[in-house]
């Protein structure tokens, strides 16, 4: 039985998201800011799980030192055409980091995490790679969230089938503030987003969760 990081690789390789830039970020308005995009100038950031490379071409637009990995053969052709030169690309599994230790003041991931089964591996690599007082940023979905509470009123108890734009099969795990800290092992701050249309309710019902913290 394939496990949940084939899963994934399944799922991507049927879903066209070769979005552009202003098709991403009309979506995810909030995004820019909560990735922080522009505060990483000269600094080697990774993002895990790049996709097509729009947020990754952000942060080598900003100056940063960018390098993206991704498991889906078709999105590092897609990423690698989308940054050029500015930023490197490579086809890798999280739970195994081809990089080497200590290696990046930056770790970020967005919509990621959550379409695996293995998410202590892939947060040990993070850490590994992640250099003393580096910081991370990683962005996951939320348990208590609008999207559930939507999912499980048209859906019922297949609500989850319905989240991922994909006939297959996906992986995917919600999280609470409680399951994060214990992931985490570490002080971290914990934000909710997207809330549309209503984004004042964001900090209770948005869709994704933010989780920032720092390597000690």
């Amino acid at each position: 039985m394939p496990d949940a990081a084939q899963l994934a690789q399944t799922h991507w390789n049927e879903t066209p998201l070769f979005l552009t830039e202003e098709e991403r970020y009309s979506t995810y308005p909030w995004l820019y800011e909560a990735a922080e995009f522009r505060k990483h100038q000269g600094d080697k950031v990774l993002e895990v799980g790049c996709g097509t490379g729009s947020d990754l071409l952000q942060f080598a637009k900003h100056g940063a030192l960018a390098t993206g990995i991704d498991l889906t053969t078709k999105h590092v052709e897609l990423a690698r055409r989308r940054v050029g030169d500015l930023a490197v690309v490579y086809e890798a599994d999280a739970r195994h980091l081809p990089l080497e230790d200590e290696s990046f003041d930056y770790v970020y991931s967005h919509g990621v995490l959550h379409h695996s089964d293995e998410p202590e591996q892939i947060v040990r690599e993070m850490f590994r790679v992640l250099r003393p007082g580096g910081r991370i940023n990683v962005h996951v979905y939320a348990l208590w969230s609008y999207v559930t509470l939507w999912g499980v009123l048209r859906y019922g108890r297949e609500w989850k089938k319905h989240i991922e734009n994909s006939d297959a099969p996906v992986h995917i795990d919600l999280y609470t503030g409680r399951k994060l800290r214990r992931l985490f092992a570490s002080h971290i701050s914990i934000e909710k987003y997207q809330c549309e249309p209503f984004k004042f309710l964001a900090p209770w019902f948005g869709w994704f969760l933010v989780v920032k913290g720092q390597k000690t």
